[in-house]
């Protein structure tokens, strides 16, 4: 992926030098326009891997709850000899359990997507921050 990277740096270097000469801009930082979009592709390939990662954490997570569950449902099965009261409890237990575990993948689900905003959100702080100082070059001296 640095590869795939660096290669759309390079090219998006010489498309901007070629447009710079041609437009004859003068004071444009052409390698500091190509190092933002470079920072932007990586916040962006970050925030896709924290996606990624964050969506196979709660598919886990789902994976082994079913797996307990149906342990749990083949143990009630065999057992089937309950009482009334047994089986209000057996299925008073299986409610809260389900309860717990949709609480569970919320807050991972949460987590995740507040992690990959964060990327993006820091990313484009910064970016804010040099476009500010590139325009308003008196402003950052303050």
């Amino acid at each position: 992926m640095t590869q795939d990277i660096e290669a759309a740096t390079k090219a998006m270097r010489e498309q901007f030098a070629k447009l710079t000469e041609n437009l004859k801009v003068p004071g444009v930082n052409v390698d500091a326009l190509i190092e933002s979009q470079r920072k932007n592709i990586e916040a962006m390939s970050k925030a896709a891997q924290l996606t990624a990662e964050g969506a196979a954490a709660v598919s886990h997570r789902q994976l082994e709850i079913l797996r307990v569950t149906s342990e749990q449902v083949r143990t009630a099965i065999r057992d089937m000899k309950l009482s009334s009261e047994q089986q209000s409890e057996f299925a008073r237990k299986a409610f809260e359990t389900a309860i717990a575990n949709a609480r569970e993948l919320a807050e991972m689900t949460v987590k995740s997507n507040t992690e990959v905003f964060n990327v993006v959100k820091q990313r484009m702080t910064e970016d804010f921050e040099k476009m500010r100082t590139a325009f308003l070059p008196g402003e950052g001296k303050k």
